[in-house]
């Protein structure tokens, strides 16, 4: 015997309605579990204070008030969810529907802004090239060991280093991007 078909059992067992060969598991089962044990005699207890509870009485009305009070409060349940269904859109209240029509709104234009074929709208143009910030150079042949001079000027620049006589004898080495 399992632990499911002695929980079956217990009421039979208490009210002796078990054949003799199910007893007789049923107490081989009992004597071997000591949870089995607790378990008969809290079923056992519960079945003698339930008996020797003292009856309630009352009044003869008490029944049919207690059916029309029902029945009131089962109409009172249908008006109320009645009203609070004609105040939502969607299922939702008006402060949470406008908020999620705000909040859709804010996604779509997002997504349309982000998944537009010509880019996004706002560059920013950090360099211009204008002719009044292009100066006049003279020609000049450029290798490795002469002086560069600046020659656009640039309205980002912030640094602190004179643009003339710059050198820059290998300091400065190209590298391809290892990626």
């Amino acid at each position: 015997m399992n632990r499911y078909e002695f929980e079956d059992k217990i009421s039979d067992y208490i009210d002796n309605q078990l054949s003799v060969s199910e007893r007789k598991d049923f107490e081989d089962y009992l004597n071997s579990d000591n949870e089995a044990k607790e378990l008969v005699e809290s079923v056992q207890k519960t079945i003698r204070l339930l008996s020797s509870a003292q009856s309630v009485k009352s009044s003869s009305e008490f029944l049919p008030n207690l059916t029309n009070r029902i029945n009131s409060e089962k109409k009172n349940i249908s008006k109320r969810s009645k009203q609070k269904t004609s105040n939502h859109f969607f299922g939702f209240t008006p402060i949470n529907a406008s908020l999620m029509a705000v909040l859709l709104l804010c996604f779509i234009s997002l997504s349309l802004n982000l998944l537009s074929s010509e880019g996004p709208t706002m560059q920013s143009n950090i360099v211009s090239n204008t002719s009044s910030q292009i100066k006049d150079i003279a020609p000049q042949s450029f290798n490795s060991n002469t002086n560069l001079v600046s020659t656009i000027s640039d309205t980002s620049d912030t640094t602190s280093i004179p643009r003339s006589n710059i050198k820059l004898d290998k300091k400065i080495k190209l590298v391809k991007n290892q990626r």
